[in-house]
């Protein structure tokens, strides 16, 4: 996910500092596979709410990572802004 950002930002004049990513996932135990993963994105940047908003869809259409994984697993998630902490 971080990669296809990498990828997608400079295409759409994104600027940003960072990128985390959080991932929950759920196991079946039998037969054993990777039910479900949640994951968040959360972006340091000085963009704007809707131009942020955006990068998961295409993150979601672009990734190939993730395409691949969604193509196996459900996988749900969100874009959030980097809060930044006062000095």
């Amino acid at each position: 996910m971080i990669k296809g950002i990498e990828r997608i930002a400079p295409t759409n004049n994104f600027d940003y500092r960072g990128v985390e990513v959080e991932l929950l996932g759920k196991r079946q135990d039998s037969p054993p596979f990777m039910a479900e993963i949640t994951c968040e994105l959360v972006i340091d940047s000085d963009e704007e709410g809707r131009r942020l908003d955006l990068m998961h869809p295409n993150v979601r259409k672009y990734g190939t990572i993730f395409n691949t994984v969604a193509a196996a697993t459900r996988l749900e998630g969100t874009v959030s802004r980097k809060t930044r902490q006062e000095s």
